[in-house]
């Protein structure tokens, strides 16, 4: 099975009084690229818009490979 060329990530921070770590937004990255894989980065609030972009991207990638014609 083929893995798709893009997908959302959490981007995360710790919090260095409890050493927790505590999510702070979303990242559609490329797995293609060896460097500066991020594509767009979103706010907590906007996941459903993250994975829309993500859709859309593959989708498209799709497209142009011909898997879906």
């Amino acid at each position: 099975m083929k893995r798709d060329r893009y997908t959302v990530r959490w981007i995360t921070v710790t919090d260095y009084i409890t050493g927790h770590l505590r999510q702070t937004g979303w990242e559609v990255i490329d797995w293609t690229k060896f460097d500066n894989i991020g594509v767009q980065t979103f706010p907590m609030s906007e996941k459903e818009q993250a994975h829309g972009l993500c859709k859309l991207l593959n989708s498209i990638e799709e497209e142009n490979d011909g898997l879906s014609k």
